[in-house]
Order: structure tokens, then sequence, then C-alpha cells
């Protein structure tokens, strides 16, 4: 079974980035879309609308068997945007035509950032320019005449 695809958000390394703590953000992002990985001759997708995973297999395994197993692999993992309309027409294709079960997995963890945030620091450590303190935020705030934004 593959579920439709919308434009690609992007697409990394699970060496790179911890799946669980990939599909943490979505959920934390209300993603609505499909979270494909394939590796060593296996190929799991899981579909997650507004930000709950609902559906997900590997091979022959469905549901939380299935993305229990897809955390799991090594490969390459591609992360597609699609419709609400067709990700719900998707939801009903995996449960009432294939009566595959529903998802109720949750990730138990998270990393501590998330890949833009490791991206950042990189640049802003390569270009020298450092974290600013409580104090430099509230004297720039203060300057540019902006005092009330701060907190007591």
């Amino acid at each position: 079974m593959n579920f439709p695809v919308g434009e690609k958000k992007e697409s990394f390394n699970s060496e790179d980035f911890d799946i669980e703590t990939y599909i943490y953000f979505l959920i934390e992002d209300k993603f609505t879309g499909v979270v494909r990985i394939e590796a060593d001759k296996k190929r799991g997708e899981i579909l997650i609308i507004d930000g709950t995973p609902f559906c997900a297999f590997l091979d022959e395994k469905a549901g939380n068997r299935a993305i229990e197993d897809i955390i799991k692999i090594k490969g390459v993992i591609d992360v597609y945007f699609l419709e609400r309309e067709r990700a719900e027409y998707a939801l009903h294709w995996y449960r009432d035509v294939r009566e595959n079960p529903l998802v109720s997995w949750k990730p138990t963890r998270k990393g501590d950032l998330r890949k833009e945030e490791l991206e950042r620091i990189k640049i802003m450590n390569s270009l020298g320019i450092k974290k600013p303190s409580e104090d430099e935020i509230r004297k720039i705030l203060e300057n540019e005449g902006m005092e009330f934004l701060v907190k007591n």
C-alpha cells in the first residue's frame, strides 16, 4: 500500500536525525502528510493528519506494530505534505477498505533540538556569533524603545 503524497517537505537520513523525535515535532506542528522510509528492501509509511499519526505500514505489518519497527530502521526518510481531503481519503481506504488497525502509538522521547536548530547553531558558531545574555537583550530592547517587552 502506498499513501498518496503531495509536495516534498524534506528528505534526510535517519542516521542524522532520530525518526521518533522527528515524528514528535511533526505532531507538535500539527503536520498533515506522509513520512516514508526506505532501507534494506523495506518500505514503510506513516500517515499523519493534523498532527495525529493514524496509519502506518511496513511490508506486511500495519498499525502500531509497523510504526514501532519503522522508528528503528536506518535509511532515507522522505516527508511529503498532503492536502487534508486526500489524507482523509487515504485514512478511509486504509481503515475501512483494507481494514487495517489505526495507530495509537505516541512518541516516548523527544530530542533536545530540532534539525533546523542544530543548523542555526552551526552557522552562528561558524560566523562567531554568540547567543546574547538576558542583560544584552534587555539593553537592546531599551535602546530601541521596546523596554515594555521586558518581563520584570
